[in-house]
C-alpha cells in the first residue's frame, strides 16, 4: 500500500472521523493511561489524525513539546480548524516510515490505531528507534490479527478475495521488537466488541474511519448485488441480541530501546 493511497483514503474520512472513531478514541485514551512521567523534550503523536487527544497528551506530558504527525493533510487541517493545534502542538504531514526528524531527537513516540498500516515491522521499528532518544520510549496501540473476524467470516462464505486488511499478529510485533532491540515495559492484548444494527451500519463505520481500504484486492470495482446479498446473509447468521458483532483485538505496549 503506497503512502499516497493511504493518505488519500484517510483524507476523505477527515470531516466525519471524530464522530465515528469510537473504538479508536477509546484505545487512545487507554494508551494514555499507560504513559509514565516524561522528561522535557519532544513528543510525537504518530498518526495523530485530527488530534482528538492532543489536549490530553499536553495535560499528561506538559514538559514535552508536541508534533502531531500524520500522513493525511486533510486530517491535520481538520484538527487545525477544530483548534487542536498551536505552537505547543504543531502539525506535521509526514510518513512514519521515513520521519523528517534527527536521530535521537524524540523523548516520546505515542501512536494509537495508526501503525497497523505499516506492514514491514522491522523497517518501521528501526526508523522509530532511530529518532528516539536513548532514554525515550514508544507507546503503541495497534489492532492485530483476529480483528474484524466476523466480517472476514461473512466474506469467506462468498469468495476467496481479500476484503479485510490483513494485520500482523501479537507474535509478529513481539518478534520484530525483540529483533530490533526493544525492551517491553508493558505488553497486553485486549478485545473490544461492538454491535451494529445492520451490515450497512458496519460498512458506514468502516468508511467513516478510513478502515475499509484493503490493498491487493483481486477484484476491483463495485460488487455484484448477488455477492453482497450473500455476504449480508452470512453475516446475519452471527447476529446476537445486541446486534451484529464486530470484534477488535488490540495490542497495547510500551517499549524502550535497549
Amino acid at each position: 500500500m503506497t503512502a499516497a493511497r493511504i493518505a488519500a483514503h484517510f483524507g476523505r474520512a477527515a470531516a466525519d472521523y471524530d464522530h465515528h472513531a469510537q473504538v479508536q478514541l477509546a484505545a487512545a485514551r487507554t494508551l494514555l493511561s499507560l504513559l509514565p512521567e516524561q522528561a522535557a523534550g519532544i513528543g510525537v503523536d504518530l498518526g495523530a489524525a485530527t488530534g482528538p487527544v492532543a489536549e490530553r497528551l499536553q495535560r499528561q506530558c506538559p514538559r514535552l513539546r508536541w508534533l502531531a504527525l500524520d500522513l493525511s493533510l486533510p486530517m491535520l487541517e481538520e484538527g487545525r480548524q477544530r483548534g487542536r493545534f498551536d505552537a505547543a502542538f504543531t502539525p506535521l504531514c509526514a510518513d512514519a516510515r521515513a520521519l523528517p526528524l534527527a536521530a535521537g531527537s524524540v523523548q516520546l513516540l505515542y501512536s494509537s490505531f495508526a501503525l497497523q498500516w505499516c506492514p514491514q515491522l522491522p523497517a518501521l521499528l528501526a526508523e522509530l528507534r532511530r529518532v528516539l532518544a536513548p532514554d525515550g520510549l514508544l507507546a503503541l496501540c495497534v489492532p492485530v490479527a483476529g480483528s474484524l473476524a466476523e466480517l472476514q467470516q461473512a466474506w469467506a462464505a462468498v469468495d476467496d478475495d481479500v476484503h479485510v486488511n490483513p494485520l500482523p499478529s501479537r507474535d509478529d510485533w513481539a518478534a520484530a521488537a525483540a529483533a530490533g532491540g526493544w525492551a517491553p515495559e508493558h505488553w497486553h492484548q485486549a478485545q473490544v466488541r461492538e454491535f451494529y444494527p445492520s451490515v450497512a451500519a458496519v460498512g458506514q463505520r468502516q468508511r467513516a474511519t478510513g478502515a475499509h481500504y484493503v490493498p491487493g484486492r483481486a477484484r476491483a470495482g463495485l460488487l455484484p448485488p448477488s455477492r453482497y446479498r450473500a455476504m449480508v446473509a452470512a453475516y446475519e447468521q452471527q447476529r446476537q441480541p445486541q446486534g451484529l458483532p464486530l470484534t477488535w483485538e488490540l495490542l497495547y505496549t510500551v517499549l524502550t530501546p535497549c
